[in-house]
């Protein structure tokens, strides 16, 4: 596999990227930016939680731009949430001008712990054919040096994980709640937004569900 493919990947399943990437300038990505959707079907939103005792690790928020937000609410709009409804939003999300996925972290999480996550959420990409087994174990092995600035820290409490979708690229940061930024990357490329929004929102993924259902049964 590519180094860019790999990068891809990687920023899609939320974490830092490594070799080939740019350094983005600019503020950080926000979901109350004037570009996204704004009021009713516009926020998705959902609870990661791990282990049997259903501890909380993250919140994840996700919005879309305004023109997707507008074809989502005329899709869901006094419909119950169902697989089919599920299926129709899952394809507006990939022909989706710009998003911002952002998740918060809820505790501290070590950096082996989450590593073990993005192996979860690769394999769910394999299984819905996004990647293949070559690439996943590329993007696994490359995993100790795109997490570099993570190293010994890991994810603390309050830290923002966030990625930026556009046209043409994906944006990937980390931040921690007083704003120290840790990474702050763009890689290039139409597959790789492709890739992002297909590792949340592709079936069996344990984001698209929960993500879906609360777009869909958020009251007007």
């Amino acid at each position: 596999m590519t180094r860019t493919k790999a990068s891809l990947i990687a920023v899609a399943l939320g974490f830092a990227i490594g070799a080939g990437a740019a350094v983005a300038d600019g503020p950080l990505p926000s979901l109350d930016g004037p570009e996204l959707g704004q009021g009713p079907y516009s926020a998705m939103h959902m609870r990661l939680q791990k282990t049997i005792l259903n501890v909380n690790v993250a919140d994840i928020d996700v919005k879309f731009d305004k023109a997707t937000q507008a074809k989502m609410a005329d899709l869901a709009r006094g419909k119950p949430y169902s697989e089919g409804l599920a299926h129709q939003l899952s394809l507006l999300t990939l022909d989706a001008k710009s998003a911002v996925f952002q998740m918060k972290f809820l505790r501290d999480i070590p950096l082996n712990r989450w590593i073990g996550v993005v192996k979860d959420s690769l394999d769910q990409a394999k299984a819905a054919g996004l990647i293949t087994a070559s690439m996943e174990d590329a993007v696994m092995k490359g995993l100790p040096d795109w997490f570099g600035a993570l190293k010994d820290r890991g994810y603390e409490k309050g830290d923002k994980l966030m990625y930026a979708i556009t046209l043409d690229g994906v944006r990937s940061v980390v931040a921690s709640a007083g704003g120290k930024v840790f990474v702050d990357r763009v890689d290039k490329g139409h597959d790789g937004r492709r890739v992002v929004i297909s590792s949340y929102f592709a079936p069996k993924s344990e984001f698209r569900e929960p993500l879906l259902r609360s777009l869909v049964e958020q009251k007007p």
